[in-house]
């Protein structure tokens, strides 16, 4: 089966309807740490009651070794932020290639603490920095000290206890850059050293907690092992994840490939009632259906509640039913049963399709290695001299025809990058200041404006003649040559529009890395959480390592 359309893959409104899968960079990390064997253990651990200290883990991965070291205090309430330009936070960490020994540490410390006032040597991979919790912290420590496990109603929807604020790598302050690494590398693949350092950064968070609560006291509790593998990461996303998918179209291809052919190849799948994939694809709904109904008070909009959403994959759950009873869905005999159920999703929705495509995809590993592989892409975009413009011509009526589809004009809203928080921010056109660094994000305009002027021009002139009479439009030729071919690396949107929502793009990009627990605060940042259900240190090997789609609530025991 063909993959979907370009113009329905990258509607805004079916890349915000995208849920994580085994594709998704976590999964991918955990899947090929539990199978090539990877170890961890904590080499030194240094902290006061407070959980004001050290900690360092060692992880032995393919023959090497790496080094994750934690730097952790304990702010004043007043001093706690989230924000990029925050010049002090509870934990800082950084991975680095080799053993940490002492006198690695103290350099470490030096360094680490201090983030975008610090400095990093070559063999350092990555650094990050998180915050307790303002409002789980010290409540699953009290808990703890008290000899019981979280509530779920306190801690169920969110489900984390540390909140992670930035994963800087590739060269940053120093550090290594990724392409020196190689693909034989363990942290060669994309994303796999900052998901590394993330799972580590989760794995310290619930330790943390637990040192804690046992400084209060002989009498304390440990982290149950449903609380251990619910708790993730914190994270919270903002406008700057929307440039990016501009400025990076051949990660955007990439991206949207790796979500496009998995479901491709899952709805071309043939089936059978008795089939172990039947079975596997009903156990998994029926998580999901779950997942959603049990968050009943999560806030979502503007997407669905989730109550709705689950009664939607209801629907599709009682289509499968007939299905494995009697081979047929809405009353027609079938061989494609995750097609017939991917178009009755269809009939409700993109969110219905994005939660039941990560169901689909689930029992077939077959895409694995071929995905991971399609992840690697070089960026460089050139403009095509050796093109005419009947060329250039061709390429935009082929593969730019959208543009004539949208709203190209409206121009309510500009980005740029503010000086005081250091992030990209979105500003009302005429009213807001800030137009006169304004980001080039308006690729649709670009390409009406191009299109245009190529009009009157003759097919046989060069393309580098025509640039010399319109040197304006030689950032969206390079573009437009260096993208042909690509399916995905156009989003449908026009990014200034009055009407764009920003959630979309950013729904889109926290997918693929593997989170969940969507929680929008705005039409411009949400909370997610990270590897939440995933399997901690000691479970790495665990034949449920790379089981965690939908993680259900940890309810208390029956007596």
């Amino acid at each position: 089966m063909n993959t979907r359309a370009a113009d329905i893959a990258l509607a805004p409104e079916e890349l915000g309807a995208a849920r994580g899968t085994r594709h998704s960079f976590a999964r991918s990390f955990l899947r090929a740490a539990a199978d090539g064997g990877w170890t961890v253990e904590t080499a030194h651990w240094e902290l006061d009651d407070a959980g004001r200290g050290t900690a360092v883990y060692r992880v032995r991965a393919a023959g090497r070794m790496f080094g994750f070291a934690v730097f952790a205090t304990r702010l004043a309430e007043s001093e706690r932020t989230d924000r990029v330009i925050a010049g002090n936070w509870d934990v800082t960490a950084c991975l680095v290639e080799g053993e940490v020994d002492r006198s690695r540490l103290a350099a470490l410390r030096e360094q680490v603490p201090h983030q975008e006032r610090g400095r990093a040597d070559a063999r350092t991979l990555v650094w990050t920095r998180a915050n307790r919790s303002r409002r789980f912290f010290d409540y699953v420590v009290d808990r703890l000290a008290s000899g019981l496990q979280p509530e779920t109603s306190v801690l169920g929807d969110t489900a984390y206890i540390l909140r992670s604020t930035a994963f800087y790598s590739n060269g940053k302050f120093g550090m290594a850059g990724f392409a020196e690494l190689g693909a034989d590398h363990p942290l060669g693949a994309p994303y796999r050293a900052q998901m590394l350092a993330a799972w580590l950064l989760r794995e310290f968070s619930c330790e943390l907690a637990e040192h804690c609560a046992v400084s209060r006291g002989p009498g304390a509790a440990r982290l149950d092992e449903r609380w251990r593998r619910y708790l993730g990461l914190g994270n919270a996303t903002g406008l700057g994840m929307v440039p990016y998918v501009v400025n990076h179209p051949r990660v955007l291809d990439a991206w949207c490939t790796a979500r496009e052919r998995p479901l491709a190849a899952a709805r071309g799948r043939k089936t059978r009632p008795d089939g172990a994939d039947t079975e596997r694809v009903r156990e998994l709904l029926d998580r999901a259906r779950e997942y959603f109904r049990e968050r009943a008070d999560l806030h979502t909009a503007p997407y669905l509640p989730y109550p709705e959403l689950a009664a939607q994959l209801d629907e599709l759950a009682g289509l499968l039913a007939e299905y494995i009873r009697a081979g047929t869905v809405l009353g027609r005999a079938t061989e494609h049963a995750w097609d017939a159920l991917y178009r009755a999703a269809r009939t409700h929705g993109p969110e219905a399709c994005g939660a039941l495509e990560a169901v689909l995809v689930e029992p077939y590993p077959e895409l694995d290695a071929e995905v991971e592989k399609s992840l690697w892409c070089a960026e460089m975009l050139r403009v095509p001299v050796e093109w005419d413009c009947a060329a250039l011509r061709s390429v935009l009526d082929s593969g730019y025809r959208w543009v004539d589809r949208i709203e190209h004009g409206d121009r309510t809203y500009f980005w740029f990058s503010s000086a005081n928080n250091e992030e990209p921010r979105r500003g009302r056109r005429g009213i807001d200041p800030g137009e006169s660094v304004e980001y080039p994000l308006d690729i649709a305009a670009q390409v009406a404006a191009l299109r245009a002027d190529l009009s009157t021009a003759p097919d046989g002139q060069p393309l580098a003649e025509f640039l010399l009479a319109h040197p304006r439009h030689r950032g969206i030729i390079a573009r437009v040559g260096s993208l042909h071919g690509l399916p995905y690396a156009e989003v449908r949107a026009n990014f200034l529009a009055a009407d764009f929502l920003p959630l979309h793009i950013q729904r889109f990009q926290l997918a693929r890395y593997g989170m969940e627990h969507y929680d929008p605060q705005s039409t411009d940042w949400l909370r997610v959480v990270l590897f939440s259900g995933a399997p901690r240190a000691d479970e790495l090997t665990s034949t449920a390592a790379d089981d965690w789609l939908y993680p259900r609530k940890p309810y208390p025991r029956k007596p």
